[in-house]
C-alpha cells in the first residue's frame, strides 16, 4: 500500500490551520467554561472559541468539514510532524507557571519546588 500523497495544499487551506491548531491544544480544556480557561491564563477571543469545541464532529459541524477530511487532514497533520510540538500552545504561559512555582516556593519551601526552581531558572 502506497503512502498518501500530501504534496498539494488541503482543500480549505485556512479551515486546516484552524485545525491543526485546535488538534494542538490540550483535550482537557477542550468544552471547558471560559472561567476554568481564564484560571489557566488564556485570554485570547480565538482560543475560548477553539477550546469550546471539544470533540472532532463538533469541529466537523462548526467549520463544515466532511470527518472524512478530518481523518486526512490528521494523516497529513502526523506525516508533516506538527503533532509532535503539540506543547506550542503553552510556551506563553511559561511565565505564569514560573511565577506560581516562585509563589509556592516562597509560601511552603518545598524541597521539590525549590529543585524545580533551579532546575529551570538557574540552568546554565
Amino acid at each position: 500500500m502506497q503512502g498518501e500523497d500530501f504534496s498539494k495544499d488541503p482543500y480549505k487551506k485556512q479551515v486546516y490551520g484552524t485545525y491543526a491548531l485546535w488538534k494542538s491544544l490540550p483535550s482537557f480544556l477542550k468544552g471547558q467554561p471560559r472561567v476554568a480557561l481564564e484560571k489557566f491564563g488564556i485570554e485570547e477571543e480565538t482560543m475560548f472559541e477553539l477550546l469550546s469545541i471539544k470533540t472532532q464532529l463538533d469541529f466537523s459541524n462548526k467549520y463544515d468539514v466532511d470527518t472524512g477530511t478530518l481523518t486526512d487532514w490528521n494523516k497529513r497533520l502526523e506525516k508533516d510532524g506538527l503533532t509532535n510540538d503539540l506543547n506550542a500552545w503553552a510556551r506563553k504561559l511559561t511565565p505564569n507557571v514560573i511565577f506560581a512555582l516562585y509563589k509556592n516556593i516562597i509560601k511552603s519551601g518545598r524541597a521539590h519546588e525549590v529543585r524545580a526552581w533551579f532546575e529551570i531558572v538557574e540552568h546554565n
